[in-house]
């Protein structure tokens, strides 16, 4: 049974030829439509796309050779994926310490153990049962306007236990 590609509804008349094949006028939304296949990959392909990127394990252009399609195509189903997922909101406070590691387990300072630099600790609650902690170094020259796109970033990512 041939229905419209627009709306899905059954109601249409024959409307001249495109190609060789039959065109056809929806009376429902008076979309033109042929009766060939849909274009583009099925979803249950998308779900594998994003399923394999997600877990981590595949990149842009493995998940494209696998599936037979660009990079870009892959990074579109998932950048669509990602933008329908619901924003969740962070429970509980985060609170800003500043730390030098070195100095407060040991009472001194040595430097041939860790960085002997003092460490920003960005820690909380982002979900229920998901606490997120992240340590950043300072650098000396992170008075002046640019920054070193190499700097050290260690997330620590645990579940919080109930006491």
């Amino acid at each position: 049974m041939i229905v419209c590609k627009h709306c899905g509804k059954s109601k249409y008349v024959k409307n001249g030829f495109v190609r060789d094949k039959q065109r056809y006028l929806c009376k429902e939304c008076g979309y033109n439509f042929t009766d060939t296949p849909l274009r583009g990959r099925s979803e249950v392909s998308k779900a594998l796309a994003i399923l394999l990127y997600s877990m981590g394990r595949a990149s842009y252009r493995f998940i494209g050779k696998l599936l037979n399609v660009s990079a870009v195509a892959v990074y579109k189903w998932i950048r669509k994926a990602a933008l329908e997922i619901p924003v969740a909101d962070p429970v509980g406070e985060i609170k800003e310490i500043e730390i030098d590691e070195l100095w407060h387990f040991l009472h001194q300072k040595k430097t041939n153990d860790g960085s002997g630099k003092p460490m920003i600790v960005v820690s909380g609650v982002v979900s229920p049962g998901l606490w997120v902690t992240v340590m950043l170094q300072h650098y000396n020259d992170s008075g002046k306007g640019s920054t070193n796109p190499n700097a050290p970033i260690s997330p620590i990512i645990g579940l919080v236990i109930p006491k």
